[in-house]
């Protein structure tokens, strides 16, 4: 599933607002840049991509941690 926000945070923020929210979820950094991080662990993924087009934009992609995004996107929004 995909999901999208907007948010104040600095993109650099951002990335590490979505490190430390999905690393206390056990998911492990498996790769990332200034733009992006992926999350993953046995159940899934969560792939955070970053632009900023029209502010920071975050899409989010996700497979077993569809709440766990909704929950993140509250947060930071």
């Amino acid at each position: 599933m995909k999901y999208g926000a907007t948010t104040r945070l600095s993109p650099e923020r951002a990335l590490e607002k979505a490190q430390e929210y999905f690393g206390k979820l056990e998911l492990a950094l498996e790769e990332g840049s200034d733009r992006y991080s992926l999350f993953r662990n046995d159940a899934g993924h969560v792939l955070v991509t970053i632009t900023t087009e029209h502010g920071t934009e975050l899409e989010i992609e996700t497979k077993g941690f569809d709440q766990q995004v909704k929950t993140f996107l509250q947060r930071i929004g």
